[in-house]
């Protein structure tokens, strides 16, 4: 099923774990979480699951359950700020109100009134958060100026890698893992900074096919705003 909080897209599979687990909260207590994430989004400061690790929280939740609740939260609540982002401009396109917001999530799994509680507190925060993200996605994310990859073969005897554009191995400076095949990955971006990290290519193909989906969202997305 499509969600409109979620652009009419389908809810992910971990959101609808988490939910599960968000139905154990009170509705205060699910209200006062949204607050705290609402708050900590404006602030760009993270949540802190170890807030909600009290006691008095809720005893029967584990760590990780926690965190699967603030992931669970945050996730909509962003989903349903770029929604109403992308229709603050548009006089043809009707954003999404509260009875929607509560109807979609009470299909999702969480109670009547932990929905409406949601709703409530969201619609709050609504103004500021379209606000802020309307002008986070106008400064726009950093731009790479280039791409290094290489593949990574290891040896008891020591590493061994392939650098994209030629045919030959050449030794590394320092032994890699025994029997390993990675790919080290390193991006210069526009402001000087590098990132640079290792994966296996299990997870290089997985990066590689998301990466294309995106790619073919924002197509699809440009064509649309471009008609």
């Amino acid at each position: 099923m499509r969600f409109a909080i979620f652009s009419s897209s389908f809810a992910p599979d971990w959101l609808i774990v988490s939910i599960s687990h968000l139905t154990t909260l009170s509705s205060l207590r699910l209200k006062m979480l949204t607050k705290s994430i609402c708050s900590h989004l404006l602030t760009t400061t993270p949540t802190d699951p170890g807030e909600l690790t009290t006691p008095s929280f809720n005893s029967d939740l584990s760590p990780s359950e926690v965190k699967g609740c603030v992931a669970a939260l945050t996730f909509i609540v962003l989903s349903i700020t770029r929604v109403h982002s992308s229709t603050y401009h548009k006089e043809d396109e009707k954003p999404l109100d509260g009875t929607v917001v509560t109807n979609e999530l009470h299909q999702l799994g969480l109670t009547r009134e932990s929905a409406e509680g949601f709703s409530n507190i969201y619609d709050d925060f609504k103004a500021e958060l379209v606000a802020w993200n309307v002008n986070t996605m106008s400064k726009g994310p950093s731009r790479l100026s280039s791409t290094n990859w290489r593949l990574v073969y290891g040896l008891s005897s020591g590493g061994y890698t392939k650098t994209t554009g030629s045919s030959s191995f050449e030794p590394t400076p320092s032994p890699a893992p025994t029997n390993t095949l990675d790919v080290q990955m390193s991006l210069q971006k526009t402001d000087n900074s590098r990132v640079s990290f290792t994966m296996s290519l299990s997870k290089f193909d997985e990066l590689k096919m998301e990466l294309e989906n995106v790619q073919q969202i924002i197509a699809k997305e440009e064509a649309r705003v471009n008609k």
